[in-house]
């Protein structure tokens, strides 16, 4: 078995392992809503290790065959699929279930095709650095679409390691090179997260990180086995200055893509606003207290408060 295929195989197995109870509602809910245009959904994200889904906010990748399947082929339909397109993901909120029991997601929308995509390069790191990490199927529609999610899997983590290669040369254990890469995906949000935010990251499921290296590692140009659990990294000087031009770029456009899809969501989520401030609040620690006519224009006043927050400092 070649490397691309032991890799597609391994995320195959992550993607079966059992995830934690209580999701039935959501999917039901995500499988009316879509109908036959879903072709899969991905658990990811922190409340996939928790044992209770109930009192935390799930975050779920819904799959969908087409964009136009998916919205519709109204005239909100078609402007809705074009944002998805041009920007994706679109981020919606959803609860479900009896209210003794209800659960609650955030849930974004994106095609196989874009998948395939994004997961595949680009330098908007959102896709390959996300769906490299542990994640968890919790539907499909059949056999070939959990295929194409294992091998979009595969493809982010082979894009990752090549992505992390040029962030330096030397010798680095597994769980080292994985901390740097994520690390440096952290440098492209508005605020990036705390130090060791990350080793903590990689620390929950040591086992996952070192499996996929010694599949992915040794098969990627300029990366070897030293023994172990070490890689030696060693690109050539072109290679390395193209690479930190790329991740000084990736810098700039993961902050200004940030910014678009935070406007994006004030518009598509349910309280968006509300959404938009809690998640600037959650990056900057700058509070700011929405208002009814704010919840009534969330665009245009998402806009105007991204603006007045830029200027208090909130992002860097």
């Amino acid at each position: 078995m070649n490397s691309d295929d032991a890799l597609v195989r391994r995320m195959a197995e992550d993607l079966a392992e059992p995830p934690p109870p209580g999701l039935e509602p959501l999917i039901d809910a995500l499988r009316v809503r879509f109908g036959d245009a879903l072709r899969a959904v991905v658990l990811y994200g922190s409340c996939r290790r928790n044992a209770e889904v109930g009192e935390g906010l799930v975050d779920l990748m819904a799959v969908v065959g087409s964009y136009r399947a998916a919205h519709g082929r109204g005239p909100i339909g078609q402007l809705t699929s074009l944002f998805n397109a041009l920007l994706p993901p679109n981020v919606y909120y959803l609860e479900a279930g009896p209210a003794e029991r209800r659960v609650r997601c955030k849930f974004i929308v994106v095609s196989e095709a874009t998948l395939l995509r994004r997961t595949g390069g680009g330098l908007d790191a959102y896709f390959w650095a996300r769906f490299t990490q542990p994640c968890r199927l919790v539907h499909r529609a059949d056999d070939a679409a959990a295929s194409t999610i294992a091998a979009c899997r595969a493809a982010a983590a082979r894009t990752f390691a090549d992505q992390a290669r040029t962030l330096g040369d030397g010798t680095l254990s597994a769980r080292s090179f994985w901390i740097r890469a994520v690390q440096a995906t952290y440098g492209c949000e508005l605020r990036p997260e705390p130090p060791g935010s990350a080793a903590v990251l990689v620390d929950r499921d040591p086992a996952f990180w070192q499996t996929i290296s010694a599949i992915v590692l040794p098969a990627r140009p300029g990366i070897a086995a030293a023994g172990g659990d070490d890689y030696r990294i060693a690109t050539h000087r072109r290679q390395q200055a193209l690479g930190r031009l790329r991740w000084t770029l990736r810098r700039g456009w993961g902050k200004t893509l940030n910014v678009l899809r935070l406007l994006k969501a004030a518009g598509t989520f349910t309280n968006g606003i509300d959404y938009l401030v809690w998640k600037i609040e959650r990056h900057s620690g700058i509070q700011v207290e929405p208002t009814e006519r704010m919840r009534r224009w969330p665009r245009l006043s998402g806009l105007v408060l991204l603006v007045r927050l830029w200027k208090r400092g909130a992002f860097r």
